[in-house]
């Protein structure tokens, strides 16, 4: 792990300026390596490089030498820590200074690469993030340039500054994002990079105010390296090049880019700062905000486009505010209504941004298309169409309501566009697959909406939830950095929160220490999120599986730990083999019950002497269940079996769900295919040979997934059987499965009904979940 000392911005609503600046040691995450071995600033996504030159004293020939800054390297603990210096010294005004003088600024230079390195990265992994929800491409990576523009030496007798006069040349102070083109505002010594560069200045000016005086406690140099108010700004350029591309630069020739940029560009890029930021006052770094004085540009601004100056040599900057600002209106109101109303309205504004480029009509007319892309109705109807696209227009009302109050309204021309949208755009994955696999958006319920409906239908406490598989690594990892440790559970958490057990299986070792092990398909699962099963009321885990020993036996004995930390139960698995063939027994209402967890290869199986998991030979079942039989009211035991993506349950797991009956189970439950198989009423006793996913991290299209809520009464058991919604590529799902109701429900509900048999006669429909009931072999029997 490489790590980096960075500023860090902390929102804090109490505070004038939204928040303040503290100095920190953060994770820089994987780098690449350079030629010698060591760790660079680069990665998949960011490169950042240090533009600056110097003169030194050559001490043998009493002369200056011109030499490079030269790019930030590691310390021997591969740790980028240097010292921010108030933003160092003014070197394009003291070129020839002592060295002492020149150590400050190339340290200070060295600060500015980390914290713009930290920074980029931090918003290129969430857009990429979003991005992939979407089903779109990655953005390009992006080159950013600290100590740009420096004016400190020559080249080639021109001085690399911003020529002001014959003799004046300072050091450029701010940033700007560059395309290559004929000809730049600021001139350009090294050639641009196709996809776009950041260029940072180290600045001129002191600063008298702002977040990093107040930290500083004294004037601060205005080097733009040191404001992540302005790296999140420029990134923003670059996702607007390569979704938007509002100055249609994909229409030109590579070399031959326009890098003005339009008022909405520049208001959708103060957007991004403020949500990375999480404050609408995004230029808090460097300048002030309080009652009496507010930064033109805070997207805190009343501005409405009454405001907006429509003449050519009008400052975009300006009038892209109120196109921002009602940007942040909108997900400010989002984030108060949705627990993840941040999230979708980015997701909105990202997806509105690829329509913008795609549903251009202009073709090869480069005017046309800039004047089209870069208007604010238009703008308006795309974002309206994004709705359309992502939430079946959920929120259309609110996005009209809150650009009203801007005075930016959709054209007649525009709202056309807006109306005649597809319910859903999907990736290619699922594309391919049957219609009737892919539900409306309507029918997709989310955590808020569930609990509505369990409220309307009056469910009370069932006595056990028994879901499938559970795996929190792989792909999940992204969304839980993004939204916390509880984001895949909140979408049932309703239902979750209705029963006293609730039993999942759960696949990847919690392992900190032990290594995964190099198998297809293993996993390995950060220990803390034992805790996010707790919290979502899962108390029960059934660790007899295919993935118990993915990260080797030590593995599992950390597994143990981790559960046993968040006072989670497990079963199906233990430190030896007759550990591992223990029940947990716990209170449902009135009754105990007991339950059990068998999986059938040995290759992970418990012995006398290693951990592992309890084997379903027939021998074990009939001691198990035997033994536990007069010590509690009811039994569930839980299977791991069968073939991944196939629906027919095999004979032998038949036979073996049918023994667990016979020896006195009244509730068996099946997963491992990953997709729904039959049930079977056998003995007055349910059986689900399996019932699919539950969260599992990772990206197949065909997964499938149910809940079974059962309630043991005295007559009967009644399991209501909730269809969930598990492709993770969906980004209605995003590795948080929901429930579905309506046509979609309804169908799946009857598909299971269908390859049930006779048993599947007894599934009752209704516009909620199916309900089986059934009665008790001692009162079928007296019944008759």
């Amino acid at each position: 792990m490489n790590r980096g000392l960075v500023y860090l911005w902390r929102p804090d609503v109490a505070l004038p300026l939204g928040g303040h600046v503290e100095k920190g040691l953060v994770d820089l995450g994987r780098l690449d390596l350079d030629t010698d071995g060591r760790p660079r600033l680069r990665n998949e996504l960011v490169e950042v490089r240090n533009g600056g030159r110097r003169y030194r004293l050559d001490p043998a020939s009493g002369n200056y030498e011109d030499i490079a800054v030269g790019d930030a390297k590691p310390d021997d603990y591969g740790d980028f820590c240097f010292e921010a210096g108030k933003g160092g010294g003014r070197l394009d005004k003291y070129p020839f200074a002592p060295e002492d003088f020149q150590q400050r600024y190339v340290q200070a230079a060295h600060f500015g690469e980390v914290n713009t390195f930290y920074h980029l990265h931090r918003i290129s992994a969430y857009i990429d993030g979003l991005l992939r929800s979407l089903g779109e491409p990655s953005l390009p990576p992006v080159v950013a340039v600290v100590n740009a523009h420096h004016a400190v030496t020559t080249t080639n007798g021109v001085k690399d500054g911003l020529h002001r006069g014959e003799d004046l040349c300072p050091a450029f102070q701010g940033g700007h994002y560059r395309l290559p083109c004929k000809r730049n505002t600021v001139v350009e010594h090294h050639a641009i990079a196709v996809d776009g560069e950041i260029h940072l200045g180290p600045g001129r000016e002191l600063l008298d105010s702002g977040a990093l005086v107040e930290l500083a406690g004294c004037s601060y140099r205005a080097n733009a390296s040191h404001n992540a108010g302005i790296i999140y700004h420029e990134y923003g350029h670059h996702i607007c090049r390569h979704t938007a591309d509002f100055m249609a630069n994909r229409l030109r020739k590579p070399h031959r880019q326009d890098n003005r940029k339009a008022a909405i560009d520049e208001g959708l890029c103060d957007y991004w700062t403020a949500a990375m930021l999480e404050t609408p006052h995004i230029w808090a770094f460097h300048k002030r905000h309080d009652d009496e004085q507010r930064h033109p540009r805070s997207l805190a601004s009343c501005k409405t486009m009454d405001d907006f100056d429509p003449a050519d040599e009008a400052d975009p900057h300006l009038n892209g505010t109120i196109w921002g600002a009602a940007l942040w209106d909108l997900r400010c109101e989002m984030q108060r209504r949705k627990v993840y109303g941040a999230y979708m309205t980015d997701r909105m504004v990202l997806k509105a941004l690829t329509l913008i480029s795609a549903d251009c009509t202009a073709g090869p007319d480069v005017k046309v298309a800039r004047r089209q892309r870069s208007d604010y109705s238009g703008g308006l109807a795309k974002l309206l169409k994004a709705d359309a696209i992502l939430f079946d227009g959920r929120f259309g009302e609110l996005i009209g309501e809150t650009f009203a109050r801007r005075k930016i309204f959709v054209a007649q021309r525009a709202s056309s566009d807006a109306v005649n949208t597809p319910t859903i755009v999907l990736p290619d994955c699922l594309s391919r697959l049957p219609a009737d696999e892919i539900p409306s958006s309507t029918d997709i319920l989310s955590g808020s909406d569930l609990a509505r409906q369990l409220d309307e239908r009056g469910v009370g406490e069932y006595s056990v939830i028994c879901t499938g598989d559970i795996m929190l690594g792989d792909r999940t990892r992204r969304p839980i950095k993004l939204f916390g440790e509880d984001y895949p559970f909140a979408g049932l958490l309703p239902l979750l929160r209705r029963s006293s057990i609730v039993c999942g299986n759960l696949e990847g070792p919690f392992a900190r220490e032990a290594d995964r092990q190099d198998r297809t398909y293993s996993y390995r699962v950060d220990p803390r999120l034992a805790h996010a099963l707790k919290r979502a009321n899962i108390n029960v885990v059934t660790l007899a599986n295919n993935h118990l020993v993915d990260c080797g036996r030590t593995g599992v004995l950390e597994t143990f730990e981790a559960l046993d930390n968040a006072g989670v139960h497990m079963i199906g698995a233990g430190r030896n083999e007759l550990a591992a063939h223990e029940p947990i027994i716990l209170d449902a209402g009135p009754l105990r019950v007991g339950i059990l967890g068998y999986y059938w290869n040995r290759r992970c199986a418990a012995t006398r002497d290693l951990p592992g998991s309890a084997t379903d030979e027939a021998e074990w079942l009939t001691v198990d269940i035997q033994s536990l039989r007069h010590r509690v009211d009811r039994i569930v035991t839980v299977f791991h079996w069968g073939v991944p993506y196939v629906r027919t349950p095999h004979p032998d797991d038949q036979a073996k769900a049918r023994l667990a009956v016979d020896l006195g189970a009244d509730l068996v439950i099946g997963h491992h295919p990953h997709v729904i198989q039959p049930f079977e009423i056998y003995k007055g006793s349910p059986i689900f040979y399996s019932v699919g996913n539950f969260t599992f991290g990772s990206g197949n299209s065909k997964a499938e997934g149910l809940l079974v809520a059962a309630h043991f009464g005295d007559r009967e058991t009644v399991c209501d059987i909730y269809p969930i919604y598990v492709k993770n590529r969906d980004p209605r799902v995003d590795y948080q499965p929901k429930t579905l109701g309506g046509a979609a429900g309804r169908n799946i509900l009857q598909r299971l009904a269908d390859m049930s048999g006779p048993s599947g006669t007894h599934l009752e429909l209704s516009s909620g979940p199916g309900r089986l009931r059934v009665a008790r072999p001692a009162f079928e029997e007296a019944a008759r």
